[in-house]
């Protein structure tokens, strides 16, 4: 289906998203401008601080520099990976449910989620059996996979800030078509 912007995307039911922008929650806390401020903010400074650890980690499985180096400060990067990751992902969703319409429709949304989605199996799942049998082409693998995968993340959230509706009225016009 070709959608608002022009493009042929998948996208979530824009029934559920008209649904959840007219909640009486999202109707009160949209005129806050303040609040999307600071959450903006929080998304930013928590992306960052995730996306930039994960990138010194993945260098560092890829063979960059010595894996000494970062030893010191290995408990610090976990607890800012873990912080990071939470931060977005909280600020993210409020992010989303103050206007689901404007957000959920954009062509590179669900990609977005689905490689957010595919960076925690790898994570908790993939990566740790990669490192089972130490292998340098195992972990500079499993490196590469990683910092491909949240640097497409960062990419589609890119794409989805500079993505300007186009053809608004003809996929209204063409929703309402498909209701009756």
């Amino acid at each position: 289906m070709s959608g608002i912007y022009g493009s042929f995307s998948v996208t979530l039911p824009v029934a559920w998203l008209a649904a959840l922008a007219t909640s009486e929650l999202r109707l009160a806390v949209y005129g806050m401008r303040g609040l999307y401020g600071v959450t903006r903010f929080l998304h930013l400074v928590g992306v960052a601080g995730f996306v930039g650890t994960v990138m010194l980690i993945d260098l560092r499985g890829l063979g960059l520099f010595p894996a000494a180096s970062m030893e010191p400060v290995r408990a610090p990067l976990g607890m800012l990976l873990n912080a990071g990751f939470v931060v977005a992902v909280v600020s993210g969703l409020a992010l989303f449910l103050y206007d689901p319409l404007g957000v959920g429709l954009h062509t590179m949304f669900l990609p977005k989620l689905v490689l957010i989605g595919f960076g925690l199996v790898h994570a908790r799942g993939l990566r740790p059996l990669a490192g089972l049998r130490r292998t340098r082409l195992r972990r500079r693998g499993s490196a590469a996979i990683s910092l491909l995968v949240w640097l497409s993340v960062m990419g589609c959230s890119t794409w989805n800030h500079v993505e300007r509706p186009v053809r608004v009225n003809a996929a209204l016009a063409a929703e309402l078509v498909g209701r009756e």
